[in-house]
C-alpha cells in the first residue's frame, strides 16, 4: 500500500486521523506508530520485523552511549531537554545555529568518551551493514529501509556529538524514525531538527485544511503529470532503443527527467502535506531544480532533504572544502560515489554519481565562473546536462545505455529508426502534458499558489484533481511511486 493506493486514500488515512485528531495529545506518538507500523505491515511482514529490529538494536546502542554518561541531562518541565547553543563558533559544520544545542559533556572522562565512540561505530557497522545486505544480497528490499536507516543514522550521530539529548523511550524513537508519511521515501529528517516536534506538536483544523491541499497538489503531480509522461519513456522501452529517431530520443530524456520529477516531488509534497495535518514541519525535498545554473545548484534544489544529509553527516565529518583544492575534490566525488550506491546495485548508478561528481567538481575548480558569468549559457547547460544524466540513472543495463547514447547523437550509427517521425506523433499527444508540467514548475506557479490556495475557486480546483486522480487510479492508469525501489 502506498500514498496513492484507493485503500490509503478512503480507508487508512481517514480512519488514523480521526483517531489521532480525537486522542489525547500525549497519546498521539502511540496511535502513530502503532499506525506506521501497520502501514509497513500491509506492505509486507518481512519489512515490519527488519523495522523492529532496526529500532531496537539503534535504541539499545543509544542508550549504552549515554549511560556512562548519565545522560539526557535534566530540564525544566516542558522544556527542551538541552538548551540552544547561540554561538556561531560552538556550532559544528554544516548546522545552522538555531538547530545546535548542547547538554553536558563528561568533559576529561576519556573512557567515557571511548565507550561512546565504540557505540557509534556499533550503530554506524550495523545500520550501513543491514542496508548493504538487503540493497546488494537479500531477495526484496524492505520497504523504507533507506531512508529509515539514514534517520536512525543521523540520531545516533547527533546524540554522539551532543547535539540533541536521547530519545526519552523506544516509542520515541520509532515515532521520530518510522512515520508513514514519510517512511517509504522521505524526506529525510535530521535527528536535531525534527525530534522536537515528536515531543510536543499541535493541529488544527486550518492545518489540517492546507495539509490536505497540499496533499492532493502531490497526488495530481503524480497521477495526472508523471503517470502520463512515464507512458512515453515506457513506449521507447517497449520499441526498443534501436528502432527510435533522434529527435524521439531526446523527447524520451526529457519525458523520463520530467517523470521523475513529478513522481518524487508529488510524493514530497503528498508527505509534507500529510505530516502538517498531523502537526509536523518536515522538510521541503524540492525548490525548482531546473532553475538552477549548475549541477552543484541543481542538487542543492533537488531532494534536499538527502543532500543535507550527505552534507552534515558525510561531506563535512570528511573535511569539506577547508583542506585545499584537492582534497575538497576528493571528498567531493566520495560523497558522489556513496549516493550512486545508496540510489542501487547496478554500475549505471556508480556511472552517475561519478560524473555528478566529476562534474561538480569542475565547477567548484573553474568552471562555475564560467557559468556564473553567462546566465543563458548556464541554463542550457543544466537542461542539456541533467536530462543526459537521468538516462544513465534510468537504464541499469550498460549495454543498453551505450545503445541510447547512439540514438541521442547518431555519429556511429546503432541503429536506424523505424520510423523517422515518430517524434511527431509523440510530441502531439505528450506536448500538453510537457507545457502543464513547465508551468507548475514556474516560481508563479507558487506564488500563485501561496496567494490564493484558501479560496474558493482555488478549493474548486482541488477538489476537481483529487477527483480525476481517483478516476485515472480506479481505472488502473497509474504506478507505483519510482523511489520506492532505492
Amino acid at each position: 500500500m502506498g500514498l496513492s493506493d484507493l485503500n490509503f486514500l478512503f480507508r487508512f488515512f481517514p480512519v488514523f486521523l480521526l483517531l489521532y485528531i480525537l486522542c489525547r495529545p500525549e497519546y498521539r506518538n502511540g496511535i502513530l506508530f502503532a499506525a506506521s507500523l501497520l502501514f509497513c505491515a500491509l506492505n509486507g511482514m518481512v519489512g515490519v520485523l527488519v523495522l523492529l529490529c532496526s529500532l531496537t538494536v539503534n535504541h539499545i546502542l543509544i542508550r549504552l552511549m549515554n549511560f556512562p554518561a548519565q545522560y539526557p541531562c535534566s530540564s525544566q518541565a516542558g522544556s527542551s531537554p538541552c538548551s540552544p547553543n547561540l554561538s556561531r563558533d560552538a556550532a559544528p559544520q554544516g548546522i545552522d545555529r538555531q538547530e545546535v544545542r548542547t547538554c553536558p559533556r563528561p568533559a576529561g572522562n576519556t573512557k567515557i568518551l571511548a565507550w561512546r565512540r565504540v557505540c557509534l561505530c556499533t550503530a554506524v557497522v550495523f545500520n550501513v551493514g543491514l542496508l548493504l545486505y538487503y540493497k546488494y544480497a537479500a531477495a526484496a528490499l524492505p520497504p523504507g529501509i533507506s531512508f529509515y536507516t539514514f534517520t536512525l543514522l543521523s540520531a545516533d550521530i547527533d546524540i554522539y556529538l551532543f547535539r540533541e539529548s536521547a530519545p526519552r523511550s523506544w516509542l520515541e524513537l520509532g515515532t521520530y524514525a518510522a512515520m508513514f508519511p514519510k517512511l517509504l521515501s522521505g524526506p529525510v529528517t535530521e535527528y536535531h531538527a525534527a525530534i522536537g516536534q515528536i515531543r510536543r506538536r499541535e493541529t488544527s483544523g486550518k492545518k489540517v485544511e492546507y495539509g490536505l491541499s497540499l496533499m492532493i497538489i502531490g497526488l495530481s503531480f503524480k497521477i495526472i503529470i508523471a503517470d502520463t509522461v512515464g507512458i512515453l519513456w515506457h513506449d521507447i522501452q517497449t520499441v526498443g532503443f534501436e528502432s527510435i529517431s533522434t529527435p524521439l530520443a531526446w523527447m524520451g530524456a526529457a519525458a523520463y527527467s520530467v517523470q521523475l520529477l513529478f513522481d518524487f516531488q508529488g510524493y514530497s509534497l503528498m508527505a509534507v502535506g500529510l505530516g502538517h495535518m498531523l502537526g509536523f514541519d518536515l522538510p521541503r525535498n524540492f525548490d525548482h531544480p531546473y532553475r538552477s545554473r549548475s549541477v552543484s545548484e541543481y542538487y542543492r534544489r533537488w531532494h534536499i532533504s538527502l543532500g543535507r544529509w550527505f552534507r552534515d553527516y558525510l561531506y563535512i565529518p570528511l573535511g569539506g572544502s577547508r583542506m585545499g583544492a584537492a582534497r575538497t575534490a576528493f571528498h567531493l566525488l566520495a560523497v558522489w560515489l556513496v549516493t550512486g550506491i545508496w540510489h542501487g546495485v547496478t554500475l549505471n548508478f556508480l556511472l552517475w554519481g561519478l560524473i555528478l561528481g566529476i562534474f561538480i567538481v569542475l565547477e567548484k575548480l573553474f568552471l562555475g565562473r564560467f557559468l556564473d558569468a553567462h546566465r543563458l549559457l548556464s541554463h542550457l547547460y543544466i537542461w542539456l546536462l541533467i536530462p543526459l544524466t537521468w538516462v544513465i540513472f534510468a537504464i541499469t543495463d550498460l549495454n543498453s545505455l551505450g545503445v541510447y547514447f547512439t540514438r541521442l547523437f547518431p555519429f556511429r550509427g546503432g541503429g536506424i529508426a523505424v520510423n523517422d517521425k515518430d517524434w511527431l506523433l509523440h510530441g502531439r499527444n505528450y506536448l500538453g502534458f510537457f507545457l502543464a508540467a513547465l508551468a507548475v514548475s514556474c516560481p508563479l506557479a507558487d506564488s500563485l499558489w501561496k496567494k490564493y490556495w484558501n479560496t474558493l475557486p482555488a478549493k474548486g480546483i482541488l477538489l476537481a484533481l483529487f477527483w480525476v486522480c481517483v478516476y485515472r487510479i480506479v481505472n488502473g492508469m497509474h504506478n507505483p511511486f519510482m523511489y520506492l525501489s532505492f
